[in-house]
């Protein structure tokens, strides 16, 4: 991978992680309460990060926008297999005032890559398809 790509990968991962506090802080009933940034200002992060990600997969060929794409939908993959582990225990049926805060950001999370990881298998071509399958079976 070369530098752009690399940095489109942390940029998809910043976002998705100001969008995970974003949750968390709207399901909480606070997003402070999740960051040391209000809700304006995570708004306001997310739309960076969505300008710059877009300008650097604008920048990409369609080869390298297959890579990052598969590569994001890999760490994404392995993100869920550990989703027993993180979740471990936890019950949707449990309080909200009663999680811990670690609890909520872990099934927030996991919502939010179930929700990127469909996008992304929606938008692969075929032959990204079959990568994307191939590389899951290649262990």
């Amino acid at each position: 991978m070369n530098a752009y790509e690399l940095q489109l990968l942390r940029i998809l991962q910043e976002l998705s992680q100001a969008r995970i506090r974003l949750g968390c802080g709207q399901v909480a009933g606070t997003v402070e309460m999740w960051s040391s940034e209000s809700e304006h200002e995570l708004q306001r992060r997310i739309a960076d990060r969505e300008r710059k990600a877009l300008r650097l997969l604008n920048s990409l060929d369609a080869s390298q926008r297959s890579d990052v794409l598969l590569s994001r939908a890999l760490f994404l993959q392995l993100l869920l297999e550990s989703a027993p582990t993180r979740l471990q225990g936890w019950s949707d049926q449990d309080a909200l005032d009663r999680m811990p805060p670690s609890r909520l950001f872990e099934w927030v999370s996991h919502d939010h890559e179930q929700l990127e990881l469909a996008q992304l298998e929606s938008q692969m071509t075929p032959g990204e398809a079959a990568r994307y399958v191939s590389a899951l079976h290649a262990d």
